[in-house]
């Protein structure tokens, strides 16, 4: 249980850093089909926001996916459905680690990061929010990155950012 404890304070302190590096030889195994019911939620001044950016620190630019932006979505409302804060959802209706859920949607990436936050008003806020945290910082100026999906439920926020999908 310590261990446990230290795990969760370790992320926490470290603004949530989660890159994931996958095998080409991975295989996928989906939890279940994606909802495409979930509406595409970022805006093109999001879009605008995060390519800024991302040129001012020297990285090229991102596109949004409707896959990431599902499954950023469906983390978000995950989260505020069943109260909880976290990259990881036990037992979670569209998988429990960042890449399962991002499988679950239908995108086969190389590499995933995901950004979390609760209690920003606005995507500028949430934005200027995670640039000023080093980890995730350091997912959304990721070069390897070409993706990007942005998901709200109430006051969290979900961003997942990809190698291709």
């Amino acid at each position: 249980m310590k261990a446990l404890l230290a795990l969760v304070a370790c992320l926490l302190v470290s603004g949530c850093i989660a890159v994931v590096p996958i095998p080409i030889a991975a295989t996928a195994t989906a939890t279940r089909a994606p909802d495409t019911s979930i509406p595409v939620r970022a805006t093109d001044s999001f879009t605008n926001r995060i390519n800024a950016f991302r040129a001012s620190q020297g990285a090229g630019p991102v596109r949004q996916s409707a896959i990431l932006t599902r499954a950023a979505q469906a983390h978000a409302q995950d989260m505020s459905d069943r109260g909880y804060f976290s990259h990881r959802s036990r037992g979670g209706p569209n998988g429990e680690t960042l890449m399962a859920r991002s499988r679950a949607a239908g995108c086969n990436v190389r590499a995933v990061a995901e950004n979390i936050a609760k209690g920003q008003r606005g995507e500028a806020e949430v934005l200027e929010d995670w640039a000023n945290s080093s980890g995730h910082r350091r997912n959304m100026l990721n070069r390897r990155m070409t993706d990007y999906g942005l998901g709200r439920a109430g006051d969290i926020w979900v961003l997942k950012l990809s190698s291709g999908c």
